[in-house]
Order: C-alpha cells, then structure tokens, then sequence
C-alpha cells in the first residue's frame, strides 16, 4: 500500500515536470520548399508556434517540389505535413489540423495578367461583368480554385502536371489562358519573378477558405500538439507577427482596402 502510494508519487511529480514548457518533447518535421520562397511563412509558423510551448523543433526539407510530388509524399509518410486550402476531400484524405493559416488572406484573389491588358478589367465592377469579358483563369487541374471559378460561371482552364507552367503560358497570350488569379500572399513575389507578367490593379476575387495544415497518417499523433501551438500562437500575436514579417509590405502594396470586392462562390460539395 505504501509502495503503491509512492509510486503514484512519483508519477504525480514526473507529469508536472514534463509536462512543463521545458521538458516538452522533440518534434522532427519532413516539410516541403517551394521555388517561389512561399514556404518559409509556414515552416516559421509551426517552428516559432512550438518552441512557443516548449518543443524543440528539428525540420528537414525536401526542396522544390512539385505539388502532384507533394501530395504523394503526404500519402506516403514521406512529408510530415503540407498546407492546402481546406476541402472536404483533403479532411478525409489526410489528417487536418483546424487552424486558419492566413487568417483568410489566401482567399483573397488578386489576376496576375500579361504585361499591357490592365484595360481589359477596366469596366468590371461585378462578376457579371467579370463573366461578359469571357477571359479565362488559368488554375491547377483538380484545385479548389477551379470549382470555385466554375461553381461561380467562370471559364477556367485547368492545367495538368506543374501548374508552374501557367506563367509562360500566360505571358504568351496565346495558350488559352488570360489571367491566373493568385493569393493576397502569393502575387507579389511571383509577379516579381515574371517579369513579363503584371498585378491587375483594381479588383479583389473573395471566397471564404484558408490555407490548412494536412499530415500524414503516420504523423496524426502530432494533431493535438500543432492544434494547441497554433492556437496559443493566435492568441499571442506571434501569427498576426509572422504575417505581417512575412506579407506585410506586398499586401500593403496591393491596395487590399482600395480594390473592387467580387464575391466568388463556394462548391456546396466541398
């Protein structure tokens, strides 16, 4: 009896002094770079979230992936997590971690076009009169994006492989594709990267979905603990912090406040 007693002692004691932000446990992370340098919010994100709440975080990366390779590293185990704009098919696939990544900014769209057809949107004030133009949004086959711009009476043409290719196709202006509308987050770099592509300056296409984290299935036991960071993260400021380090300048740049709202809808299925 007494044995048993100092033993539940002792346990008492070993819980406590674990289980303080100090003692938390190591956490090794399989993450994904992208060319474009759009990983790095993200990776902060969780490392800064967890050494937060005591974890030592240790990431290694595999650079420069394509997002079909990305998609079945997460289905292998290979990447420990990757974030997606949140679906119903993604919530059964993988494992989500409920968490808004951008505080809704990667649903805020902004048309990055070829360089000299800013006038082409001069009179869009509406999606009807988004729609009477008959451009049509280049996108990624399968993507979220793609059902919101169908769901919505857009034209839309999908590219298979590395959506990548967009960018050349789009500057050609001769590939079947007239704008590729990119996240409040997304556009800035990219438009610097292509520089025979331009930010359309006047119109803002809305839905209401964000960026989440996905794990792999062999990961999922770390839900609860990235949840719980990412949570006292929000809380804290340290998100709101990274967001503005990271996207300030360039979503200051874009003229949020400034520009057109048309909202865009959302697939009732997804």
């Amino acid at each position: 009896m007494v044995q048993r007693a100092f033993c539940t002692v002792l346990s008492g004691l070993a819980f406590l002094f674990f289980g303080l932000p100090g003692h938390a446990a190591d956490i090794a992370l399989t993450l994904a770079t992208l060319p474009n340098g759009n990983h790095k919010y993200y990776h902060k994100l969780l490392e800064e979230s967890l050494k937060a709440q005591g974890h030592s975080v240790i990431i290694s990366v595999k650079d420069n992936l394509p997002q079909p390779r990305i998609v079945s590293y997460i289905e292998h185990g290979e990447l420990t997590l990757h974030w997606f704009l949140q679906t119903k098919e993604r919530d059964g696939k993988f494992v989500a971690v409920h968490h808004k990544l951008t505080q809704g900014l990667i649903g805020q769209r902004v048309m990055l076009i070829p360089k000299g057809d800013e006038a082409v949107y001069e009179r869009v004030k509406t999606l009807d009169d988004l729609k009477v133009t008959g451009k049509v949004a280049g996108l990624g086959q399968g993507w979220f994006d793609a059902d919101v711009w169908k769901e919505s009476g857009l034209k839309v043409m999908e590219q298979a492989g590395d959506w990548k290719q967009l960018y050349p196709m789009l500057a050609s202006k001769t590939r079947g594709v007239d704008y590729f509308p990119r996240g409040a987050t997304e556009i800035v770099a990219e438009a610097h990267a292509n520089p025979d592509l331009a930010i359309e300056p006047r119109l803002l296409l809305v839905y209401p979905r964000d960026f989440g984290f996905y794990l792999s299935k062999p990961h999922a036991s770390l839900k609860p603990v990235i949840e719980a960071a990412l949570e006292k993260a929000e809380k804290s400021g340290l998100q709101k912090k990274l967001i503005a380090e990271f996207f300030g300048a360039s979503i200051a740049s874009l003229n949020i406040n400034k520009r057109i709202v048309i909202p865009l809808k959302n697939p009732t299925a997804n």
